[in-house]
């Protein structure tokens, strides 16, 4: 009987140790880090001060106050937040993707197919797998503006629609009203399409910088990776 009871626990200490040791791969891969901080003015990570140089990872908390501005490096990319914007960083199966929860988010990437933008009204993305540079400022829940810098970019809203924005336009997507008797989307307000208007050409977005000066900080910035960061 004794034998039995001291195989048996054998066993299960064994079985604990192939689990651990099977989980080590996925918690190493959730501890990598998805971005770096290369300027922050005015700026938090993760409810404490930003520091240049800091390593951002999955679910930290990224914002900036009314003054502030915070320009981190993804990949090969770059995100930048504007004055009064909040965002996180999470990993999918081969990309990054910047969810914006409100607030102003210019990016810049040579490699779309790493760097997904993700909003209340749905996902932005490269088009192909050329260079992109882009803003996109989230109003409200239901309601943002996108501007196209360079390149193009595809928009899914949340019921998987698709809209296409070239170079050189600006667009405001409002969600499109609910079905009768319909629910409620993620942003907790009914219906998942979205209703396109096209604003102007982004040499005249307006907003908390304007939109050609945002496109040549970022051309003039992309190549720093190693802070500090003029």
């Amino acid at each position: 009987m004794r034998s039995n009871i001291l195989s048996g626990a054998r066993s299960c200490v064994i079985a604990f140790v192939v689990v651990g040791m099977l989980n080590l791969p996925v918690m190493a891969a959730s501890s990598k880090p998805l971005g770096m901080v290369i300027s922050a003015d005015h700026a938090s990570l993760d409810n404490a001060q930003a520091a240049v140089g800091a390593d951002i990872y999955s679910g930290d908390a990224l914002a900036t106050d009314a003054v502030g501005s915070l320009r981190v490096k993804v990949g090969p990319g770059q995100v930048y937040l504007l004055s009064s914007s909040a965002a996180t960083l999470v990993p999918l199966e081969n990309k990054t993707q910047a969810k914006v929860d409100h607030g102003t988010m210019g990016f810049s990437t040579s490699s779309p197919e790493q760097l997904e933008i993700g909003t209340p009204l749905g996902t932005i993305r490269g088009a192909d797998s050329q260079r992109v540079f882009g803003q996109v400022a989230v109003l409200s829940p239901s309601r943002m503006q996108i501007s196209v810098y360079e390149g193009t970019l595809l928009v899914t809203a949340l019921n998987g629609e698709q809209k296409t924005i070239e170079q050189g336009q600006t667009y405001e997507a409002t969600l499109a009203a609910p079905e009768p008797g319909g629910g409620q989307n993620q942003a907790g307000v009914g219906g998942t399409g979205i209703n396109w208007k096209h604003v102007a050409t982004v040499a005249v977005v307006a907003g908390a910088v304007g939109g050609t000066a945002l496109a040549l900080w970022i051309v003039e910035s992309e190549s720093c990776s190693n802070p500090p960061c003029n």
